[in-house]
């Protein structure tokens, strides 16, 4: 496994959620039984990775380790820090140079789901390469509002244009991001854009300049939300409560992850949720005692 540390952005302000975002951050907003930022994380646990940066703002880090503590609960070990300012996805590089120690790493954006069975295997695909970075590929009906990627035979990369007018594809880089030790010096190197941020996309472009840029094209049976507004919340929180009706499992459950990785034991999964206040999420969890 190359990638054993997990970075998650979580740092944004929310300004479309306005005003539940004013009471609440946008990573611990409901979606359907649980907080937004438990899916980020539980990506990131199914990718087999056990040691997980927090970055959020300053005011809101308190809050995360009270949620989430030092991850020992879950067989794992959690870290929190903040971002001064939001400068952009790439920031969180810089943010978590000290945590990333040269290794290689996975940048997960607190507000992107994936739900799908054969996901997991996917990530094990990427866990597999041996050198270089990774991103995933989603067919999407709204192409231009990310970063469109092309391919050619063989599934090559031709391009990746940041939100274009007129995209060549229906192929979007999602945001869970997989790096080496190679992006540091690439994101220091980097001027805002007219956005007056950083851009994640200047990124893959210099190790797609090197040919060290592999892409995962997700299976059509993994669905993808970016919720960056109350109607893709919404419409992301009624896909899991029927996905999860349907399937008869949960999503997103961090605690079922870590039972399922075999981080902690099945007493510990039961002590853990005994310990919760009575919820329909707790009757689910109790469901895999």
């Amino acid at each position: 496994m190359r990638f054993k540390k997990g970075i998650i952005l979580a740092a944004g302000k929310g300004t479309r959620l306005f005003p539940t975002t004013e009471a609440t951050p946008k990573p611990l907003l409901p979606l359907y039984d649980k907080p937004l930022l438990y899916y980020a994380l539980s990506n990131l646990m199914s990718a087999g990775i056990k040691e997980v940066l927090f970055i959020s703002r300053k005011q809101d880090m308190q809050i995360f380790k009270k949620l989430f503590g030092t991850g020992s609960q879950l067989g794992m070990r959690f870290k929190y820090t903040f971002q001064t300012k939001p400068k952009g996805i790439p920031d969180a590089i810089n943010v978590a140079n000290k945590f990333i120690a040269n290794q290689p790493f996975v940048l997960a954006l607190a507000d992107n789901l994936f739900i799908g069975e054969s996901f997991q295997k996917t990530l094990k695909q990427v866990q597999s390469i041996k050198s270089g970075a990774a991103v995933l590929a989603v067919k999407t009906k709204y192409p231009s509002k990310s970063a469109v990627i092309n391919l050619g035979k063989k599934g090559r990369i031709k391009s990746i244009i940041e939100k274009p007018k007129k995209p060549k594809s229906n192929l979007t880089i999602p945001g869970l991001y997989f790096y080496d030790s190679a992006s540091i010096p690439v994101v220091k190197k980097l001027r805002p854009s007219k956005r007056g941020e950083l851009e994640i996309v200047d990124v893959h472009l210099a190790y797609l300049e090197k040919q060290l840029l592999k892409v995962f094209s997700l299976k059509k049976d993994i669905k993808w939300f970016d919720t960056g507004d109350a109607e893709e919340m919404l419409e992301a929180s009624n896909y899991v409560h029927r996905y999860q009706k349907n399937k008869k499992t949960l999503v997103g459950s961090i605690e079922l992850v870590a039972l399922k990785n075999g981080w902690i034991s099945k007493n510990k999964f039961k002590i853990m949720i005994g310990k919760y206040s009575n919820s329909q999420y707790k009757k689910n969890l109790q469901k895999f005692c």
